[in-house]
């Protein structure tokens, strides 16, 4: 009775998770809830190894229709809980800077931003 009482709610998981990986039970992946929140198109943000990598194209002044936006990017730095020291970091970087990286619990970032170019991103979960 007991492992009925286990395998059924598994088995009825109706709350459209489709096998999406968990952080914790109850809690989705933040890479993933990023880019359903803040690119739901998929247009400027891309998954790869396995969910632990997240890529994030921003919008430069050169093509300011490609890319996220300033707003979706600020989405995006906000639900993988970007500490704002590195945020501001972030925004602040000037091409001459090249390629920097940061980290915070769980994840580390490696970006350049241009203002042609725009804010681009690489996230990797530790």
């Amino acid at each position: 009775m007991a492992a009925g009482i286990i395998l059924v709610p598994k088995l009825l998981d109706t709350n459209g998770n489709n096998g999406a990986k968990t952080v914790s039970d109850g809690e989705q992946d933040p890479l993933l809830a990023a880019v359903a929140k803040c690119d739901p198109v998929k247009r400027s943000t891309k998954l790869e190894k396995n969910n632990s990598v997240l890529v994030v194209d921003g919008a430069g002044e050169k093509s300011p229709n490609d890319g996220l936006s300033e707003s979706s990017m600020t989405c995006v730095l906000d639900t993988l809980q970007v500490p704002g020291a590195l945020s501001s970091r972030m925004y602040s970087t000037v091409h001459g800077d090249g390629q920097l990286q940061g980290d915070w619990p769980g994840f580390t970032v490696t970006w350049t931003n241009d203002k042609a170019q725009g804010l681009d991103l690489r996230v990797t979960r530790d």
